[in-house]
């Protein structure tokens, strides 16, 4: 299974292995920063993810534009057998690549004073030394990635993304028990230490693809694909490398313009907290709880939309290059209906559940606000209940940014993105500065922004590739099911939390509101069929839903 089989497969299919990675990824995630939260606190907390914010956007800047271009490209060049071309496409990529994950790395060590000291968190910079490394291998690994990606092989990049989780979880957490309890060094240096396990699993991860690269380049029906075309024209240098950058830099800009929002509550939170009159210790701690438990949260489920986002570019690329307008406008309504159906009810969910779901994950860690002490639970969940309604903004945002990107058209989202984080600038630093509101300004920002980009990208969707997404087709009964899914987990924790424990009390509601929304779903018949069929032995599914009425053929 190290390399699967490298035959293009379908979109959902492709997205669906790297939902279940990505599922891999974020459990792995969860039993990485629970404990690590639970051991060193929102403080240590907060010199990690200063840190890792920074690499973040340094991250999003050096590699978000040129694996959708890769992929983009080598789909393009694949549809029409010129395996000659997708080598040359790969070989200028990689050594671009190398070139920007190097200046990344020295830029981010170089300044890492800098940036700690502007964050008014002066102790992340040892953090943020550490992970500096991780920026060039992940620019190796990205571009083994896009080309995968691009091939419709999506199982290099799936293991390769837990192969990175795993590596963070085992010497992460080893780290923060051996140097924070065994040793009992300051936090600061314990976070630098915590956070090379990020360093040191990107690096096994750019390994391991390496490997897979050079098994596929010696496999028989490459060597025959690559034989074939021999005597196929290929672009030069030049026009390649030009359609490479001149496709990378807009999505690079806009992608690191939405890496923004977590730096911009790094950079702005803390300052404005402080500004209210409490102490640089109380905004550091306010600081660390909603970077460590309202952001994973938050994180945790958009993720299991960019599967169909990352998907759904070579494939459209493919049918665009193709000419075959139907399979398009197919591509695009599955994206969609994905996307809410997966986006609608965690949306819901999240935002009616939160403070059992912080509860059942987070100790209730004491914490001084200035103005009397509190502890994490009841300080995050109002921040997690607002921010959640951005679940559903994110995923169509993942899913329009993928749709303008397979057309040409990644200028655009600058536009969208860029009226984004101006929005969440301005919520975040003023709202914040009301008492009353606190971190609450933070989580107001980062809603109203991705709500912004998501109506811009819309927009831009439907006036340059005239498909419009229907809202009854596509969104309504995922919305009813989601509904009926917050009541039943609202009504059901409210009526058992008094008889049984508040862990209990989650899981249980959770459960039910689960089925809840499948039952309502598919009784309305939110599922469609052409989805169905794209899923491995989706005929016999079919059969099997038919049986019980639950499928109808798309509009």
């Amino acid at each position: 299974m190290i390399l699967a089989k490298h035959k293009s497969q379908t979109f959902v299919f492709g997205a669906i292995i790297l939902l279940f990675s990505n599922i891999m990824v974020k459990v792995i995630g969860a039993v990485f920063k629970i404990p690590l939260t639970n051991t060193i606190g929102v403080k240590g907390m907060a010199y990690f993810n200063a840190a890792y914010s920074i690499y973040v956007t340094f991250y999003m800047l050096s590699t978000a534009g040129i694996p959708v271009a890769i992929s983009r490209m080598i789909a393009a060049s694949k549809t029409v057998g010129n395996v000659k071309e997708v080598k040359k496409i790969f070989k200028i990529s990689y050594w671009l690549f190398f070139t920007v994950g190097l200046a990344g790395t020295i830029v981010m060590m170089a300044f890492s004073r800098f940036f700690a000291d502007f964050s008014k968190i002066p102790e992340s910079y040892l953090a943020m030394i550490a992970i500096a490394p991780t920026l060039f291998f992940i620019c190796l690994s990205s571009a083994y990635r896009g080309y995968f990606q691009g091939l419709q092989n999506m199982v290099p990049s799936a293991v390769s993304q837990v192969i990175e989780a795993a590596g963070k979880l085992g010497i992460g957490l080893f780290a923060a028990w051996f140097f924070y309890v065994k040793k009992g060094y300051s936090l600061d240096v314990v976070a630098a230490y915590v956070i090379a396990g990020v360093t040191i699993g990107v690096f096994a991860a750019t390994v391991y693809i390496y490997i897979v690269k050079l098994m596929y380049n010696s496999s028989a029906d490459y060597k025959k694909m690559a034989k074939d075309s021999e005597n196929m024209t290929v672009r030069d240098t030049k026009d390649l490398l030009k359609e490479l950058v001149f496709t990378a830099l807009p999505i690079a800009l806009a992608s690191s313009i939405m890496g923004l929002t977590n730096t911009v509550d790094t950079l702005i939170m803390a300052r404005q907290l402080i500004k209210t009159g409490i102490t640089e210790e109380a905004a550091t701690s306010f600081y660390g709880a909603y970077t460590s438990i309202v952001i994973p949260l938050f994180n945790m489920t958009p993720t299991f939309i960019y599967p169909f986002a990352i998907s759904v570019i070579p494939a459209l690329s493919s049918s665009i290059a193709a000419g075959k307008k139907e399979d398009c406008v197919k591509q695009m309504e599955s994206a969609f209906r994905m996307a809410a159906i997966i986006a609608v009810p965690c949306a819901i969910g999240m935002g009616t559940m939160s403070k059992y779901i912080i509860a059942f994950l987070y100790n209730k860690e004491a914490i001084e606000t200035g103005r009397g002490i509190t502890n994490s639970v009841d300080l995050a969940a109002p921040g997690l209940s607002v921010v959640a309604s951005a679940i559903f903004f994110l995923g169509i945002i993942s899913i329009t940014n993928s749709i303008l990107q397979a057309y040409r058209y990644e200028k655009q989202t600058i536009i969208s993105t860029s009226a984004g984080i101006i929005m969440k600038i301005i919520c975040t630093y003023f709202l914040t500065l009301i008492p009353d509101i606190g971190i609450l300004g933070s989580a107001i920002g980062t809603a109203a922004g991705y709500f912004t980009i998501m109506s811009f990208n819309v927009f831009f969707v439907i006036k340059y590739t005239h498909y419009v997404p229907g809202i009854r087709r596509i969104f309504l009964k995922p919305l009813l099911a989601g509904i009926a899914c917050g009541a039943a987990a609202l009504v059901f924790s409210n009526f058992i939390s008094g008889y049984l424990s508040v862990r209990i009390t989650t899981l249980v509601s959770i459960a039910v509101a689960g089925f809840v929304y499948i039952v309502v779903l598919l009784l309305s018949k939110g599922v469609n069929r052409e989805d169905i069929l794209m899923l491995p032995k989706g005929e016999k599914v079919c059969k099997v839903m038919d049986k019980f009425n639950l499928l109808e053929k798309s509009a």
